[in-house]
C-alpha cells in the first residue's frame, strides 16, 4: 500500500527541509544545500522564500548562470521581490554580461523611487556604479557610487571607491565625508575614512608606487636621464628613533588615532592607511615597516598592498619583491595587484619590456589600478618611448582626475623631450591639484633652467626644498646647477656638497663639486673629484673631458717651493 502525503506531512517536510538547508549553508556545504533546496521549492511550489533560498545556494556556489535560467523560469514571482531582483543583477555582473546587467537594472526599475527600503536602493545603485566603472564610463559611475553613499551611509564599498582613491577631487572627497548620515555613535568610521583621505592626499611630497628621481638640468655639468628614485628623503627618521626608544610601533603617534576607539588604531585598515601616508611622504621605511606589521598579520590584506610594494621597490628590496611576487601569484592569480608586484620585480632588475607585459595583465584584471597605470608609464619612459610613456599617464589623468602624479609624470616627460611649453603647462596644473608637493617645484624648477631663467629655477628649487622636510639629493644638485649659471659658486659648492652628503655614490654631485672648485681656481681639488666621480661613472664624459682640462690647468699653475 503506497504512502499518502497530505498537506500537513508535506508542511512538516518542507519544515525538516529548511532545517537541513540553513545547516547545509551555515557549514558551507552548498552542493548539500542545492539538493534539499531543490527539493524544498518543489513541494512548495516555488514560494518566494524557498525560491529565493535556492537562488542563493546557487549563486554561493557560483552557479550564476543556473541563477538566472531559475529566475527567468519564475519571472512572475522575482517581478515583486527586490531580493530576487538584486540577486539577478549580481549574477549577471558575475558572468560579466555588463550590458544585460545595465538593462536589467534600467528595465525592472532597480531604483530608489521603486524601492521601499533605501538600503537595498542602495545596493541597486552601487551595481550601477560597477557596471558603469567596468565599462569606463567614469562619470556615470562616480554619479551612482555618490547615489548609493546618499542612500546608505554604511555602503563600505561605494565610499572605498570614492574616498582616497582620487577619483574626486579633494573638495568633493572632503564635502562627501561631511554628509555622511551616521549614527552619533558611529562616528569613529568617519574618522577612519578621513584618516584614508589624509594619507592618499598627504601635503608632504609624494612618489609613485614605481617613481623616478628628479634628474638634473640637461647641458648642465651633469645631465642624467630620468632613473629610478632610490634615494630616501629622510623623513620620519627623528619619529622612528623616538618611537624605538620609547618602545613605540612605527604609525602609532599620529592625532588622528586617537578619534578612534583604541583596539582600532592597530587594525589592519588603519595601519594600511598609516603606512600610505608614510609612502606618499616619501618616508619609504616607516612605510614599510607599518605594511610590513598588516601583512604579518593578515598575508592577503589587499589595502595594504600596494605601498607595501612601492615602498620595497623604492628601497630597492629585489629578492622580497621576488618572494612576495611568487606568493600572491599562488595565493591571487585573479588580482591586478599578484601581476603589478611581478611587473615590479621585473622593473628593478631593469627588464622593462617584461615588466611591461605583467603591468598589461594587472590592468586587463582591473583597469582602474592606479599604481599599474603609473608603473606602465614609467616602463616605457626609461626606455625612452614617449608617446606609449604619455598615453598610460593620461590615461591614469582621466581614470584619476584627483591625482597630481599622472599630470606630474607627464610634465616630466616633455621635459625629456625638451616640449617645455606643455611641461610647464602639465605642472602648473599639477601644482594646482597639489600646491605641496615639492617634486613639482623642483620640476618646474627644471623647466626654468631649460628657459634659461634661472633666478627662477633657483626661487623654485629652492622652494622645494624647503617643502622636503629633508633635504633631497636631485633637488640639491639641481640647485647647484642653477647657481653655477648665475656665477653664485660658493651657493653652487654648498648645495652639491649637501647633495654628495645624501648621496655619496652620486656621480652627478662629484662632479658638480669638481667643476665648481675648477672654476674657484682650485683644480687640484678638483681633479681629485672628478677621478672620484669617474670611478663610480666611467661612462661621464663631461668629467672625463673636464679633468684634463683640471690636468692642464694645475700643470700651467706656478708651484711653490719652500726651502
Amino acid at each position: 500500500m503506497g504512502t499518502t502525503y497530505d498537506q500537513a506531512t508535506v508542511e512538516k517536510i518542507c519544515c525538516r527541509l529548511r532545517g537541513l538547508v540553513q545547516d547545509a549553508f551555515q557549514k558551507h556545504l552548498y552542493t548539500t544545500a542545492i539538493f534539499y533546496a531543490d527539493k524544498l521549492a518543489s513541494l512548495s511550489h516555488f514560494e518566494p522564500e524557498d525560491l529565493y533560498t535556492l537562488a542563493e545556494c546557487y549563486f554561493k556556489n557560483h552557479e550564476y548562470r543556473r541563477v538566472l535560467h531559475l529566475l527567468r523560469q519564475h519571472g512572475n514571482i522575482v517581478g515583486s521581490d527586490e531580493r530576487l531582483k538584486l540577486l539577478a543583477a549580481q549574477s549577471l555582473l558575475a558572468c560579466k554580461d555588463w550590458e544585460e546587467c545595465l538593462r536589467y537594472l534600467e528595465d525592472h526599475g532597480c531604483d530608489e523611487d521603486s524601492v521601499a527600503d533605501s538600503k537595498m536602493a542602495s545596493a541597486f545603485a552601487l551595481l550601477r556604479g560597477r557596471v558603469y566603472e567596468v565599462t569606463e564610463n567614469q562619470k556615470e559611475a562616480l554619479v551612482w557610487y555618490e547615489r548609493a553613499i546618499q542612500l546608505d551611509a554604511y555602503c563600505h564599498e561605494a565610499l572605498d571607491r570614492l574616498v582616497g582613491t582620487h577619483v574626486l577631487p579633494l573638495e568633493q572627497e572632503m564635502a562627501l565625508l561631511r554628509s555622511l548620515r551616521l549614527h552619533e555613535e558611529d562616528e569613529w568610521l568617519r574618522h577612519m575614512y578621513s584618516a584614508k583621505l589624509a594619507a592618499a592626499r598627504s601635503s608632504c611630497g609624494c612618489a609613485a608606487p614605481a617613481g623616478f628621481a628628479a634628474g638634473a638640468p640637461a647641458g648642465s655639468a651633469s645631465a642624467p636621464s630620468l632613473d629610478i628614485a632610490a634615494s630616501w628623503w629622510g623623513r620620519g627618521r627623528r619619529r622612528r628613533l623616538r618611537q624605538a626608544f620609547d618602545g613605540e610601533l612605527p604609525g602609532t603617534d599620529e592625532s588622528s588615532a586617537s578619534l578612534l576607539p583604541a583596539p582600532l588604531v592597530r587594525n589592519g585598515d588603519t595601519l594600511a592607511a598609516r603606512s600610505t601616508k608614510f609612502f606618499y611622504e616619501g618616508d619609504y621605511e616607516s612605510c614599510y615597516q607599518v605594511s610590513k606589521r598588516v601583512l604579518e598579520v593578515d598575508p592577503y590584506h589587499l589595502a595594504a598592498l600596494p605601498v607595501h610594494i612601492g615602498s620595497l621597490v623604492m628601497l630597492e628590496k629585489k629578492s622580497v619583491v621576488f618572494y612576495v611576487a611568487h606568493q600572491l601569484v599562488n595565493a591571487h592569480p585573479a588580482t591586478a595587484v599578484a601581476w603589478f608586484t611581478v611587473g615590479c620585480y621585473y622593473y628593478m632588475v631593469k627588464k622593462y619590456q617584461s615588466a611591461r607585459r605583467f603591468f598589461n595583465k594587472a590592468l586587463a584584471l582591473d583597469h582602474n589600478f592606479a599604481p599599474a597605470w603609473i608603473a606602465y608609464g614609467h616602463a616605457f619612459a626609461l626606455q625612452k618611448e614617449s608617446d606609449q610613456a604619455l598615453a598610460a599617464y593620461r590615461t591614469a589623468s582621466r581614470l584619476f582626475p584627483g591625482s597630481h602624479l599622472p599630470w606630474l609624470f607627464i610634465g616630466m616627460e616633455y621635459v625629456r623631450t625638451n616640449s617645455l611649453q606643455l611641461a610647464q603647462q602639465c605642472l602648473d596644473y599639477s601644482r594646482t591639484l597639489m600646491p605641496t608637493d615639492p617634486h613639482i617645484y623642483n620640476e618646474i624648477g627644471v623647466v626654468a633652467f631649460h628657459r634659461k631663467d634661472y633666478r627662477k629655477a633657483i626661487e623654485f628649487l629652492q622652494q622645494a626644498l624647503s617643502l622636503c622636510g629633508a633635504p633631497h639629493e636631485a633637488a640639491c644638485t639641481n640647485l647647484g646647477h642653477a647657481f653655477l649659471k648665475e656665477k653664485v659658486y660658493d651657493c653652487a659648492l654648498g648645495a652639491f656638497q649637501q647633495a654628495h652628503g645624501l648621496n655619496p655614490q652620486s656621480s652627478a654631485a662629484l662632479s658638480g663639486i669638481a667643476f665648481t672648485l675648477q672654476l674657484l681656481d682650485r683644480p687640484d681639488d678638483a681633479i681629485e673629484y672628478y677621478h672620484r666621480s669617474l670611478s663610480i661613472n666611467r661612462d661621464d664624459q663631461f668629467a672625463a673631458e673636464m679633468l684634463n682640462y683640471a690636468v692642464q690647468e694645475a700643470a700651467e699653475q706656478p708651484c711653490s717651493m719652500e726651502l
